[in-house]
């Protein structure tokens, strides 16, 4: 019986009665990536000086226009396109001012997300549900306790109701997922630059990209409008995309267990899946989620399977999964 054979007949109680023999090798070696959980530099707006009537800003494509001040209201998410997806929920729209943030405003109203935060469009609701549980429990956190995306989340969690929860949560899961990121696999970039949560290419004489993803926006002004049809490019270090497919497929000779176990083959999840489809997703975002268990900032008894996979996976390992999956279409 070959290596993927074995991975894919391995089932989930057998990974978790492992989870402490592989635990209790783990050791974090590598230094913290604090390039996976950039801040943001953005100014705050200190709203119209003047008595000016506020700038509409718009994008192609459509005749709605916000204000600059409107695009950053985090209980009203700007909805460019109500046609692309299904009538959504008050909670995805609008929230509850002052206690729950607009759903759609970090993950935007079609649910596909941007590299700080997640993609919900695809995920099972009950998954939904669950990780927003997690978050309320605290038990899920983000390995920068001041990140501030995950900060948010949390709050979020700990203030909506579990009606508001299953609303959005159907919802999202009710909206086909779609890939919007382009993986490159290269050893050098022009420049990178920390704004507005990511770690973006920008203009420069030239750097080597190292051990780390830089995921970002063509258009850094389509991203600050949330626009939701704006691409991404995550660039991954040369060899990545085969390397991290390797061990998805094999688990890497016994280093970890083959991905499809949970996440079914081609990494999307569907009947039968325990775990969320993977495929297409940010880069960046499943990096943070694998580094996440490893440090426990992930915990709870759900985690523990998680935690087994990555026990004895280096950062690379993570970068090269992160990689293949974000490769590979829903």
């Amino acid at each position: 019986m070959n290596a993927a054979r074995r991975g894919s007949r391995l089932k989930l109680p057998a990974i978790v009665a492992s989870a402490s023999i592989l635990l209790a090798g783990f050791s974090q070696a590598d230094p913290f990536p604090l390039w996976a959980f950039p801040a943001s530099n953005m100014p705050i707006s200190s709203g119209q000086s003047g008595g000016a009537a506020p700038q509409r800003l718009g994008l192609p494509g459509t005749n709605r226009t916000f204000s600059r001040e409107a695009l950053r209201d985090r209980y009203a998410a700007p909805d460019w396109f109500p046609d692309r997806h299904p009538p959504a929920p008050v909670v995805v729209l609008t929230g509850r001012e002052g206690a729950v943030a607009a759903c759609g405003y970090c993950h935007l109203p079609d649910g596909l997300g941007r590299p700080e935060n997640a993609s919900l469009s695809g995920l099972p609701a009950d998954y939904i549900r669950r990780q927003v549980a997690a978050f309320r429990a605290g038990t899920r956190t983000s390995a920068a306790s001041d990140y501030v995306p995950s900060v948010l989340m949390a709050q979020v969690a700990a203030n909506a109701t579990d009606e508001e929860v299953a609303a959005a949560a159907n919802y999202f899961a009710a909206i086909p997922a779609r890939a919007h990121v382009h993986v490159v696999e290269t050893n050098r970039i022009t420049g990178s630059e920390a704004k507005g949560f990511l770690l973006r290419e920008i203009a420069g004489v030239g750097e080597p990209l190292g051990d780390r993803i830089v995921e970002g926006p063509r258009d850094f002004e389509r991203f600050e409008r949330r626009d939701p049809r704006l691409f991404y490019v995550a660039y991954v270090p040369f060899g990545s995309v085969r390397r991290g497919a390797k061990l998805a497929r094999t688990g890497g000779a016994g280093l970890t267990v083959a991905c499809n176990t949970c996440h079914a083959e081609g990494l999307r999840g569907g009947a039968g899946a325990t775990g969320p489809p993977l495929a297409g997703r940010s880069p960046s975002y499943i990096f943070r989620q694998l580094y996440g268990f490893s440090t426990g900032a992930r915990g709870g008894g759900a985690s523990l399977p998680m935690r087994a996979v990555v026990a004895r996976l280096t950062q690379n390992d993570m970068i090269a999964l992160a990689a293949y999956a974000g490769s590979l279409k829903p």
